[in-house]
């Protein structure tokens, strides 16, 4: 499933919020480098490292960045436990 990750082009990297980010990359698992967080140091920016259906497949994209967060943007397939 999927073609694999694709990295961004170093010139076309956009600070994008979580929000937009999950509307553009929905249903796929991001790599964002952060660019802003919050009071919380929650990150609440970043630009696209890389994204793709297979988490496992973004590991050899982060290797170079120092501040990175990678998260499902979307519904989880399966419930929360609490």
């Amino acid at each position: 499933m999927g073609t694999g990750s694709t990295p961004q082009p170093e010139e076309k990297k956009e600070e994008l919020s979580i929000p937009e980010i999950h509307a553009r990359y929905k249903g796929k698992w991001v790599a964002i480098v952060v660019t802003k967080r919050d009071d919380n140091l929650q990150p609440t920016h970043g630009t696209i490292a890389a994204e793709d259906l297979d988490r496992y497949r973004l590991r050899g994209h982060v290797a170079k960045y120092a501040d990175i967060c990678i998260f499902y943007a979307g519904e989880s397939p399966y419930p929360l436990l609490l």
